[in-house]
């Protein structure tokens, strides 16, 4: 069966409002009284570009700025096609829905930050690795004595960017840009700021001033986004999202200029989701496998130092695509049929003698038996001795005995 394209799709949600999602309109959530509302945790992945079922009955919503979301059909609660042709409108109302009345305000109406309408499926060969470390946001209450933090959302979030680092490449030697800059945002903890001033060895004033987070964004924007070359991530689903939001969050305090830098599409290159296509290559059925970088590196033998760190993880992401590259490149290995192993068509008896036994060593044999007979030693030891069974040893000293002495044969 081919993939279907369709128009629309209601999401199951658990203890939520379901989701909608339509082609070429925003996310929506479906109130109780059937009427839609913008989605906010969706604003900013744009609108909805497509929604296919695949082979295995799953189904694949693609938006203009965001990594797809995959659906099994026990999450899905209605889908459709547009096959009359009817206006939005119409369509909406014939399905129970009702579009909202009024015009979506504020950060919902903004410009689509970075688009990325498809990822790349293949290496780039010039890039820029970007990585991002974050801290939860917090709002500081109460006095000097009794300080209290309590964990806020904002912008729409319960983090935000605390390192972001990015660092060049082509054919995997290292160019322009090397980015490293620490958020000095006041919703961090205390011990978010001592480990960033930690980490840059700078004066309290040198990393306020390098933490401004305009001043990072601006600088962002001119070494890694006006290149315009492809950014790749280990897993860019948050590191995206929050870099999005930023750049929403302070769009019109950017110059036109850059409005315009961060309005147009970017390429996007996610290395995990690239590991599921080199697992996948020689198995029987497809799935996603989200590797962890650092877990990854391990079995390829990569250590890195500081874990966590985004610009040591920039550069453990280049030394895992090197691997990767090499597995491209590598024809997959598949198991041969077990089959049980040939035998010799004639096996040797379990009773046949491995060693044969001279009649002088045997004699020999004979004879330390004796010899410790008579020096007292039991049946028992004698055997421990020289490893004849007891019984064997009671018929080496009986046929002594029945054998008759050279003066009895005259």
């Amino acid at each position: 069966m081919m993939p279907t394209n369709l128009t629309l799709l209601e999401r199951k949600i658990s203890n939520n409002l379901n989701c909608l999602y339509f082609v070429n309109h925003p996310v929506y959530r479906i109130q109780k009284d059937h009427q839609l509302v913008l989605a906010p945790e969706y604003s900013l992945a744009g609108n909805v570009t497509d929604i296919i079922c695949d082979e295995q009955q799953r189904y694949h919503i693609l938006f203009v700025a965001r990594k797809e979301i995959v659906l099994t059909e026990k999450k899905v609660a209605k889908v459709t096609n547009n096959q009359l042709g009817q206006d939005t409108a119409q369509f909406l109302a014939a399905l129970g829905y009702q579009l909202p009345t009024t015009q979506p305000t504020g950060e919902l109406s903004q410009p689509t930050i970075l688009p990325s309408p498809a990822e790349l499926s293949e290496f780039p060969s010039a890039y820029v690795i970007i990585d991002c470390e974050f801290g939860i946001l917090f709002r500081r209450s109460g006095t000097a004595k009794a300080i209290n933090w309590h964990v806020i959302e904002s912008p729409g979030s319960r983090a935000s960017i605390f390192q972001l680092s990015a660092i060049g490449f082509s054919h995997h030697t290292q160019t322009a840009p090397f980015f490293n800059r620490y958020f000095d945002n006041p919703n961090f903890l205390p011990d978010k700021k001592l480990a960033g001033l930690a980490e840059t060895g700078l004066t309290t004033v040198a990393y306020e001033a390098q933490g401004d987070p305009l001043s990072i964004l601006k600088a962002f924007i001119q070494q890694v986004i006006q290149p315009q070359i492809p950014l790749v991530f280990w897993d860019q689903t948050q590191d995206m999202k929050h870099i999005r939001l930023l750049l929403a969050h302070y769009y019109h305090q950017l110059t036109p200029a850059e409005q315009q830098l961060v309005s147009r599409p970017v390429a996007i290159f996610d290395a995990q989701a690239y590991t599921n296509t080199l697992i996948n290559r020689g198995n029987h059925k497809i799935g996603n496998h989200d590797l962890p970088l650092n877990g990854l590196a391990a079995l390829f033998n990569i250590s890195n130092p500081h874990q966590h760190n985004a610009l040591w993880d920039v550069q453990t992401t280049e030394l895992v695509m090197i691997k990767l590259a090499e597995l491209t490149r590598q024809t997959p290995v598949i198991t041969a049929t077990p089959e049980p192993v040939a035998l010799p068509s004639t096996v040797p008896s379990a009773l046949t003698p491995i060693q044969t036994i001279s009649p002088a060593t045997a004699h020999a044999s004979h004879a330390q038996v004796h010899q410790l007979r008579a020096r007292g030693k039991t049946y028992r030891e004698i055997a421990a001795a020289t490893g004849f069974s007891i019984s064997g040893i009671n018929y080496i000293l009986k046929k002594a005995r029945s054998i008759p002495t050279r003066s009895e044969s005259v």
